[in-house]
């Protein structure tokens, strides 16, 4: 599936923002934004477009959540499309173009699936999940199933959920510890149980105490009946006392009411909306009064204002402002006009003297000299200029020309005879072509020096481990051959042996637990012996069989006159048989005396000698559960011996052949490393004798005079024969060098000697050229022609000095005539001004008239600004009045309207009907109280049934019945409810105290309630440690089913993400010999994670997702790549490193890049100039 548009209509910082994500056939999508510009809501609309907005979404900031709205357009691998949107809300939030409610099936199609959980996990990643997951391989030590299980689940720490497992199951039992809670509830029912068994009592004696409970409980409860029905009586005439009062009132509240009268409906602010209308109508009278008074003053101060303003005066005021401002400059002037006479002077003096230098005849008077008669000479200036700035570098060019040639010419001689004693040309491409290939084959003489010495100490550890192994008497080749079993089947045999020995260890501890109880309960009963003997149910009934036997012989001798002697001397040989009956019926009697008397002796004895049965019983039951265990454990043992007969050994116990097995699994991996080894250096041995041949079939081309089989080229080692080769080469490239050096030298240096007899000729013509027009120049300028080109230009120099000079004087004449001018015609201005405003003032100087008429216009300007302040506050005093008289209307009209509410038909009317509504809402809220009192007091009747009820009865026989009731209660009833309660204590105390049946039944339901906890806790424990199982065989499945390909994926990914600095990913084994991730250096280093750095571990993180995305899109619709800001810590090598291999998977599957730094956009760029597989999208 493709993402083709994301249209963030309203939604965070955006409304109506588009991301064209359509380019290429999947392609790299990074769009960036910088911080603010909302790059987090944009990933965040992503997500909600796809599995629906957050119900608490933190984008509502701008657009409410009724208003936030998503769009976009998608497209599966089949080539359909699909455009839709994305509202806020619980259901039916998946809309059409058109905004109607479309099912969510509709995206099935593209998102199969896939839910929101499994995208963030799989399709998703950010720096925080990167660098968790690179923490995660450093805590799990680079294990490689949970590596790669977690990183199929997306930064899952599988070893944590394996460790908390295992914690919450050991939480709750271990065999052998008292802690946990199931081994806690153990204890606690056997105790339990024992407690039931001490329970047991007669039952005769504990039917008279049940008796004697259920009586007092029966007497209590009609006891508690009659005083409940008392109590009863009580609460209603206590009722009827305390709502009377309240009744009462509420009657004379009533009547008031009507006394009243009917009054007009009234708002609550009637009251306060007259008072205010009465004062606003008293306010507006008081302030009409007040500003007719002001009007009336401010009209005398303006009649009196008008007289005093001069018109006049105030319409020529800019024309005395205009004085005012030219005054002064006009004062200025006249005080320039002193100073520029001065400069005058000056100029002129100092271009006499210029000129006398030069042209004597001009010095005279400089102020008649005429400058266009020096201008000629000074158009000269610059042609005399050239010409003295060209003699230098024409004389110098000549000689440097001159020196040139002869020079190049030397040299040339001197290279022509070096070519000519070089030798002739050799030259070869087969050497190059066998150095080539040579080197790019690598250091293979240094790389079979380190793997012969890897597969000898992989050799030397496999004998070492095939020696610490035991157990085993073959070879390495033998081991790699046998057919040993699978761990599986190891597990099932070491289950099954823990299984039978925890048995056999349950089965020892009962039958120690039930000798343990014989010994007990015979020690009891010799101890009751020994105390005395124990009268029991069978002394008693052979006692009275004795006596009956007597008995029967004395009715057959008195009644029946029968001779019983024979019998009777049978029957007791001491005694006669009068005295032996009598014996025997007083020891009948006697033992039926001593079991009453030593009930607790019989009892006691009759418990324990039923306990010593049961014990008996159990122990015999347990010798034949230990002899039926013991045929079980000959029969596994068997099982367990033929399991590892093809192996021609004999195992020991399956707990510790467990770890043998995984010692041997993993020294088998050792050997087929160490096979592996071996094959590659015969591999590359082949080829190290391929390029040996190839170099020495070169050099034997080169050199005819090479013996192939010298000391030096004898030896397999390939490097010797490089570095010669390589000086042969080196040699043979400079000598052709050199040649090549000295023929372009020669050729150059001929062509130089052309290009400068060419100079030299030029030279010497613009050497002849210059000296004419020099000569030239000094007759036009009058001076000698030897004259140099400094003294020239010092000539040129004065007379343009002197003719600035003239020129500054004549702008300074031209300056003072216009000061004069101008102060003429101030004076004349001045003057008509005067003349129109101020006669007064025309004698006076220029200065002081100025500025006493400047004056007159201020006071006038004051008056006229005081004029108009007037009649402002005169307009207001009119505004103050007209909104008086409307005020006063307005009071007018609310007092009206409220004389039409209160049915009235004067203002002043209103206080008084005011007063009756206050005093009829007065009455009518105390009667609410009153009713409302009424409810509360009154138990929940209503206030017509409280009337009915009260006044229904006599005052006085409700008091006298209440005295009554109190005296019953409290006189016999509740005395008497006390002693029965009592009763009733004693007899439970006496039932308890027996641990009759209800106490045994009480501890049978505790002991049921602790069966039942711990067989839920036993539920909870199997399902933990079947849980911890099954993720463990997940776990070790994944491995063994991905291990191979997955790791294909991440060593590509890992080498290009850190920039060739790790070959590969491989698998190694730990100090415990589990197999664990390492990186493999190109000069065959191996490096384990926690040796690696943080940003190295965060790229091999992201290598495994990669190599896991890689396998989820061989078989499912490819999904787009999400990565949020991963490049943060990255340098610039490895951030390009990571954006090619991003581009490189959007051939297979969309890639979209959230950024905030520029520098990826830089890089971004950089990787694809022409926007054939990486596009940069902004945000803000």
């Amino acid at each position: 599936m493709k993402i083709l548009e994301l249209d963030l209509r309203a939604f965070g910082p955006f409304t109506d923002h588009r991301l064209d994500l359509s380019g290429g056939r999947e392609g790299l999508h990074l769009v960036f934004g910088p911080n603010e510009a909302g790059k987090s809501s944009a990933l965040r609309a992503l997500r909600g477009l796809l599995f629906g907005i957050q119900e608490r979404t933190r984008d509502d900031f701008r657009h409410g959540k009724q208003e936030l709205r998503l769009g976009g357009r998608l497209r599966n691998r089949n080539g359909e499309e699909l455009a839709f949107l994305r509202r806020k809300g619980r259901k039916s939030t998946l809309l059409d173009p058109d905004g109607k409610a479309i099912g969510e099936d509709a995206l099935s199609p593209f998102l199969g699936d896939v839910d929101d959980g499994l995208f963030e996990r799989l399709f998703g990643i950010d720096y925080e999940s990167l660098v968790g997951g690179g923490q995660t391989l450093l805590e799990e030590r680079g294990r490689e199933a949970e590596a790669l299980f977690g990183a199929a689940l997306g930064a899952t720490a599988v070893r944590r959920v394996l460790d908390r497992l295992d914690q919450e199951a050991n939480g709750l039992f271990l065999p052998r510890a008292s802690k946990p809670r199931i081994n806690v509830l153990i204890g606690e029912l056997g105790e339990t149980e024992r407690r039931v068994r001490e329970a047991s009592l007669s039952v005769r004696e504990w039917e008279q105490a049940k008796a004697s409970l259920d009586r007092a409980i029966r007497e209590l409860a009609a006891m508690d009946a009659e005083i409940a029905q008392m109590t009863l009586e009580r609460s209603r005439l206590e009722r009827i006392r305390r709502t009377l009062p309240d009744l009462v009132r509420m009657a004379r509240l009533q009547e008031q009411l009507e006394g009243i009268g009917p009054v007009p409906v009234l708002a609550e602010d009637f009251a306060p909306r007259r008072e205010e209308a009465v004062a606003k109508q008293a306010r507006a009278d008081e302030a009409r009064a007040n500003a007719q008074r002001r009007l009336d003053g401010l009209r005398v101060l303006v009649r009196e204002l008008i007289n005093a303003v001069s018109e006049d005066l105030l319409r020529e005021s800019e024309t005395i402002d205009d004085l005012r401002e030219r005054f002064g400059s006009h004062r200025k002037a006249a005080q320039d006009r002193t100073e520029l006479l001065a400069e005058l002077a000056r100029r002129e003096s100092e271009a006499s003297a210029l000129l006398q230098q030069v042209r004597p005849d001009l010095a005279r008077d400089p102020a008649s000299a005429d400058p266009p008669r020096l201008t000629p000479l000074l158009a000269r200036r610059r042609r005399a200029t050239d010409l003295g700035a060209r003699k230098a570098a024409v004389i110098d060019a000549l000689a440097k020309t001159r020196a040139d040639l002869a020079e190049t010419q030397e040299r040339l001689g001197l290279r022509t005879g070096a070519l000519a004693e070089l030798p002739g040309e050799v030259y070869s491409t087969d050497l190059q072509t066998a150095l080539d290939a040579a080197r790019r084959a690598g250091d293979l003489d240094q790389t079979l020096i380190e793997e012969r010495l890897a597969l000898a100490a992989q050799h030397k550890a496999c004998e070492q481990g095939l020696s610490a192994l035991g157990l085993w008497s073959g070879g390495l080749a033998d081991l790699l051959a046998a057919p040993l079993p699978d761990e599986e089947s190891l597990r099932r045999f070491a289950e099954d042996t823990r299984a039978l020995n925890e048995q056999r260890q349950a089965l020892e501890s009962k039958r120690s637990d039930t000798l343990t109880e014989c010994l007990r309960c015979e020690e009891a009963l010799r101890v009751l012996e020994l105390s005395g003997s124990v009268p029991s149910e069978a002394d008693l009934t052979q006692s009275r069989a004795h006596r009956d036997r007597g008995w029967s012989l004395v009715k057959r001798a008195w009644l029946g006159g029968e001779d019983v002697g024979a019998e009777a001397r049978l029957y007791d040989t001491d005694a006669p048989l009068a005295d032996a009956f009598e014996g025997a019926l007083n020891g009948a009697d006697e033992v039926a005396d001593r079991l009453r008397r030593e009930a607790g002796r019989v009892h006691e004895r009759a418990t324990t000698r039923a306990r010593l049965e049961v014990a008996q019983h159990e122990r015999d039951e347990t010798e034949r559960a230990l002899a039926d265990l013991t045929v079980s454990v000959t029969r596994f043992e068997e099982a367990w011996h033929g399991l590892w007969s093809p192996c021609g050994l004999t195992p020991l116990p399956p707990s510790e052949m467990l770890p043998w097995l995984a010692r041997a699994t993993r020294l088998r991996e050792r050997i087929r490393q160490a096979d592996e080894v071996r094959e590659r250096i015969e591999t590359r041995e082949a080829l190290r004798a391929s390029h040996r041949a190839a170099l020495l079939s070169a050099l034997g081309a080169l050199d005819t005079t090479l013996d192939p089989g010298s000391p030096a080229l004898a030896v397999p080692e390939l490097g010797g024969l490089i570095g010669l080769a390589e000086a042969r080469r080196r040699a043979a490239e400079e000598g052709a060098r050199v040649r090549l050096a000295l023929e372009h030298e020669v050729a150059e240096l001929q062509g130089r000697t052309r290009l400068l007899s060419r100079e030299l000729s030029d030279a010497e013509t613009a050497h002849a050229a210059w000296q004419a027009d020099w000569t030239a120049l000094m007759s036009e300028l009058g001076l000698a022609p030897d004259a140099g080109p400094g003294e020239v230009s010092d000539d040129l120099q004065a007379i343009a000095d002197a003719v600035a000079k003239i020129e500054a004087a004549t702008l300074l004449r031209t300056r003072i005539a216009g000061i004069d001018r101008d102060a003429a015609a101030f004076f004349a201005q001045t003057q008509d001004c005067l003349g129109r405003l101020a006669v007064d003032l025309l004698g006076r100087p220029v200065e002081e008239a100025i500025l006493t008429l400047y004056a007159r216009l201020g006071e006038q300007r004051a008056l006229k600004t005081r004029l108009e302040e007037l009649r402002t506050q005169e307009e207001r005093a009119e505004e103050d009045i007209r909104e008086s008289e409307t005020a006063i209307a307005a009071a007018d009209r609310v007092l009206a309207e409220l004389c039409r509410q209160a049915a009235c038909e004067a203002p002043e009317q209103l206080p008084l009907i005011e007063e009756r509504v206050r005093d009829r809402r007065r009455l009518a809220a105390e009667l609410a109280d009153v009713e409302r009192a009424l409810m509360r007091a009154g138990d929940g009747l209503g206030i017509e049934a409280l009337a009915h009820e009260a006044f229904a009865v006599d005052q006085d026989r409700v008091v006298m019945r209440l005295a009554e009731i109190d005296a019953r209660l409290e006189q016999e009833l509740r005395p008497a409810h006390r002693v029965l309660i009592e009763e009733k204590a004693d007899a439970d105390r006496a039932l308890k105290a027996m641990g009759g049946a209800g106490t045994a039944a009480a501890l049978a339901e505790e002991s049921q309630q602790l069966l039942a906890g711990i067989r839920t806790h036993a539920e909870q424990y199997v399902r933990l440690k079947l849980a911890a199982r099954i993720l463990r065989d997940e776990i070790e499945r994944f491995r063994r089913q991905n291990s191979d390909p997955i790791l294909g994926w991440t060593s590509r990914y890992f080498a290009r993400l850190t920039c060739g600095a790790f070959s590969a990913v491989e698998t190694d084994f730990d100090e415990a010999d589990q197999p664990v991730l390492v990186g493999l250096r190109n000069s065959g280093e191996r490096l384990r994670v926690e040796a690696m750095s943080t940003g190295t571990r965060d790229q091999l993180y992201l290598a495994l997702r990669l190599a896991n995305l890689e396998q989820y899109l061989q078989a499912a619709e490819p999904m787009p790549f999400v990565v949020d800001d991963i490049l943060i810590q990255f340098d610039d090598e490895r951030a390009l490193a990571t954006l090619a291999t991003l581009a490189d998977l959007s051939a297979k599957t969309q890639v979209i890049l959230f950024s905030h730094h520029g520098r990826d956009i830089a890089q971004a760029r950089k990787l694809d100039p022409g926007e054939e597989r990486v596009w940069v999208h902004r945000l803000g």
